[in-house]
């Protein structure tokens, strides 16, 4: 099964708490992965981010959601026990905790109206802000602003590939070495800019440095179409012969519109090219990720507590 939303976690924190009384964390989370039936494959899922497991944040953040409502307290570096709060909150049978659950507590509250009053929007930004947090379909705060941040991200990607459509052909070769250059392909920009445009004949439209030594070339065919407009098997198929002319073996395909299941297949089986081929979309990714046609408008720095600073050792 997948790593149940994190307020899950909040009644069978408790429970174990009072079964095995003072419980470290990592204690914790084998207790929580047993009692929740979760397998290996389960608790190794990561966040988007790649940077931290899922259930890990889950697990923790349900933590800290009953420490902040005064339910669990900590006794000792990791290690935590129920309090009189929460050993008389299992005393009457809850089936299940729900966030109002813990708005029931005033030190929760008060929490809560510290987090809306330490930013400098207006009251009401505050409280929504707030409120999606605490109720968003069972995510952490972190995983809310991943999946923000991914919204976002394919906006303004989808916004990229409509600009993508719209330049001239010139512009979208110069778009291509800019992007190329961005994931370490080629020389100079103008070691880059001379070798995409002094070929162009024979099915290959520029060929660029898969270094900045020139050790190897890598042969590019870039094509300005409309999303309607597929690359089919036999333009792939046309693109390796083209290598062929060339006495190369390993090329980029780029386009602004999308390759058929037929072309893909195709490349994906070439035993001896190694053909790579990019759509539209991951184009324009490629693009977002590398800052190439875009600025940053605002940074958001997440930070983590440092516990080893406070150790005395």
């Amino acid at each position: 099964m997948a790593v149940p939303p994190f307020d899950h976690f909040w009644l069978p924190f408790l429970h174990i708490l009072h079964e095995q009384g003072r419980t470290s964390l990592t204690d914790m989370k084998k207790a929580l992965q047993k009692r929740l039936s979760l397998s290996e494959n389960d608790v190794r899922e990561l966040l988007p981010s790649g940077r931290q497991r899922r259930y890990d944040n889950r697990v923790g953040w349900g933590r800290t959601y009953l420490s902040k409502a005064g339910l669990i307290s900590t006794v000792e570096r990791g290690v935590y026990e129920l309090t009189k709060e929460g050993a008389d909150l299992l005393a009457t049978n809850p089936d299940k905790l729900t966030i109002d659950d813990l708005r029931k507590y005033d030190n929760f509250r008060s929490w809560e109206d510290a987090s809306r009053a330490g930013g400098k929007a207006s009251d009401a930004q505050d409280a929504a802000a707030t409120e999606s947090i605490s109720d968003a379909d069972g995510e952490t705060p972190e995983e809310t602003i991943a999946e923000a941040f991914r919204v976002l991200t394919e906006n303004l990607a989808s916004d990229v590939l409509d600009n993508l459509h719209a330049v001239t052909w010139q512009r979208f070769e110069d778009i291509v070495i800019d992007v190329l250059l961005a994931l370490g392909y080629g020389g100079s920009r103008s070691d880059a800019g001379r070798a995409f445009k002094a070929s162009g004949d024979g099915g290959v439209d520029g060929v660029i440095d898969e270094d900045r030594l020139g050790l190897s070339k890598i042969y590019v065919q870039a094509k300005r179409y409309a999303p309607d407009r597929k690359i089919s098997r036999p333009d792939v198929q046309s693109f390796v012969g083209s290598l062929l002319g060339v006495k190369s073996r390993q090329g980029i395909f780029i386009t602004t519109s999308a390759f058929t299941t037929g072309a893909r297949d195709y490349a994906a089986t070439l035993s001896d090219f190694r053909v790579i081929l990019i759509d539209g979309r991951t184009l324009a990714h490629y693009m977002v990720e590398h800052d190439v046609g875009v600025t940053a408008h605002d940074t958001y720095i997440l930070k983590r507590l440092d516990t080893d600073y406070y150790s005395d050792t």
